[in-house]
């Protein structure tokens, strides 16, 4: 994306370097499609225009593609540069951490307007460090501001890929791999309500993983026919739309979620030609909608209104919650990351070669 004159690019799209001026379009586009999934998902939920048996519904995927999309931006922005691990998180921490915080102490304000039960000092505190726990008040593992559970494992990939940074990128997927895999295998030890250790024996950590197998091959993937590109999204999303194996969440999303991404990086030469302005305003936003979509859907809930007007009230929730994407990405997210930048320094790198630049931040 073309920055506007006076504004650099750590202020504004969080794009991965790696292509051309940075920007990986399809990605980009990826994204807001995935944000868009999440919200229609949540708004169909709270609707009841959406039901679900043993697994979420196939729209909750938008998290998986978040992931998947996550390891390979992390690959891409540090390959072909040196980054330290203290610069790796200062970025991140930038990235990710201000406005999630203040989502989630709006969340806090929602429930004390409604008159609602409100969280102690310690779930705000492990809500804040991304540490998982089991709720009381909802009876669920899930932070105050529900999609933070995310968060909580974006967290833990970060942490997990600044400990491995000085590995070569193929050693760094490997030793990476192998250490999710081991501990996922140790979830039949874990008590199944031990929240912690539940969730983070999960095998959700091996999407990054695959996100970052992209990532490195994204060179000779770009180069595949575009043909291909086009039937591994459309096989990714058709999988997830109209399959509905007897399978666990992570089994039956993460392939197609893979697929979806491994297409859109073929299609890349052919959008990075062409702009389709909407897709990638949304992308832009995607994070902010992520987060202040469960604000607007927590002053109504819960939400009964008779079925002739829950299409109709999805459509104006839905469109709100963009509109309060775009306000929440110009107002509050591009200045907190760039007041937290500020205050953390920025990337640094342990040298600095001619024409190298900082590590752009993105979101996940």
């Amino acid at each position: 994306m073309t920055f506007p004159p006076g504004r650099a690019g750590v202020d504004h799209a969080p794009f991965a370097p790696g292509h051309h001026q940075g920007v990986f379009y399809s990605i980009q586009y990826l994204r807001g499609i995935a944000s868009l999934m999440v919200l229609l998902y949540h708004a169909g939920y709270d609707l009841n225009l959406i039901t679900e048996q043993g697994r979420p519904h196939w729209l909750a995927a938008g998290v998986d593609i978040f992931f998947v999309i996550s390891g390979f931006v992390m690959v891409a922005s540090t390959s072909d540069r040196a980054v330290t691990a203290r610069g790796f998180l200062a970025s991140r921490i930038a990235r990710v951490v201000p406005i999630y915080w203040l989502a989630t102490l709006a969340m806090v304000a929602v429930l004390a307007v409604r008159g609602k039960e409100l969280p102690g000092i310690g779930e705000v505190v492990q809500s804040f460090l991304f540490i998982f726990y089991f709720n009381e008040r909802v009876q669920d593992t899930s932070p105050i501001l529900g999609p933070g559970w995310t968060l909580n494992y974006e967290i833990y990939f970060y942490l997990v890929f600044a400990a491995l940074i000085r590995l070569p990128i193929a050693k760094r997927i490997a030793v990476m791999t192998v250490l999710f895999v081991v501990i996922t295998g140790l979830r039949p030890l874990v008590p199944s309500d031990h929240a912690f250790l539940t969730r983070m024996t999960s095998p959700i950590p091996l999407e990054f993983v695959a996100g970052m197998v992209i990532g490195y091959c994204r060179a000779r993937i770009m180069h595949a026919p575009a043909s291909l590109g086009f039937a591994a999204v459309l096989l990714g999303f058709g999988a997830l739309a109209l399959l509905d194996p007897p399978l666990p969440r992570v089994a039956f999303f993460a392939p197609p979620a893979v697929l979806i991404v491994f297409g859109s990086v073929i299609l890349e030469r052919l959008f990075g030609r062409r702009r389709f302005g909407p897709l990638g305003a949304l992308g832009d936003i995607s994070y902010s909608l992520y987060l202040t979509h469960p604000l607007l859907l927590a002053i109504f809930i819960p939400i009964v209104v008779p079925p002739h007007l829950a299409m109709p009230l999805g459509a104006l929730i839905v469109a709100a919650s963009i509109g309060i994407g775009f306000v929440t990405y110009r107002w509050v997210e591009v200045p907190a990351t760039r007041a937290a930048r500020r205050l953390l320094g920025g990337p640094r790198s342990p040298s600095r070669s001619p024409g190298t630049t900082d590590m752009k931040p993105t979101a996940d």
